[in-house]
């Protein structure tokens, strides 16, 4: 008989609370309480010459907006699965504009001209918020190299990735056939 862990139970449900505060608020990505906000990963000021291409935002309607990209110019939703899993996907396709507004106040507030790299930070915060944060605190410090997520993918992770998750799938169909299909 096993033992309940009581010291996993209490990191899981802080990480878990942590995780919902984050994105407790309705607009929880434009106010100052987020979770790279409160860090201030983005205080320093970049030296883009791109600053045009940045997204705007607009205090009356609380919203970021861009003169040059819009949702159709992001990567497809696909792409969101094989980078960091199905949780950025289902952020995607449940909440299309809090995932639109993501990209956009990380590219305002990080000053990144990169559509691509902004997602693919998107795409990494909303599936680890808090390893996210972290990466970002530490380059900020100085004390982990520049991780870049928007680095093209590499054909051979995205097939291991495939096979694995085809295999997973495999085991999850017979079991529920076994357990549950024959039972009725």
């Amino acid at each position: 008989m096993r033992r309940f862990n009581h010291k996993a139970f209490l990191f899981v449900t802080l990480m878990t609370l942590t995780s919902a505060m984050a994105f407790s608020s309705k607009s929880a990505y434009n106010k100052r309480s987020s979770v790279a906000s409160a860090l201030f990963i983005f205080n320093k000021r970049a030296n883009n010459s791109g600053s045009s291409n940045l997204p705007k935002y607009d205090a009356e309607t609380d919203r970021y907006s861009s003169a040059v990209a819009t949702s159709k110019d992001f990567y497809p939703p696909y792409e969101s699965l094989l980078r960091n899993g199905p949780l950025p996907l289902i952020t995607r396709l449940t909440s299309p504009d809090k995932y639109e507004q993501a990209v956009f106040k990380y590219q305002y507030e990080s000053k990144e001209t990169d559509l691509v790299e902004a997602q693919a930070n998107m795409d990494a915060f909303f599936s680890a918020p808090d390893v996210w944060a972290q990466q970002k605190m530490l380059e900020q410090r100085g004390e982990r190299e520049v991780y870049k997520y928007g680095k093209p993918l590499d054909p051979e992770r995205v097939a291991l990735s495939s096979i694995w998750g085809g295999f997973v799938l495999v085991i999850i169909g017979k079991l529920i056939y076994l357990n549950v299909l024959k039972m009725m």
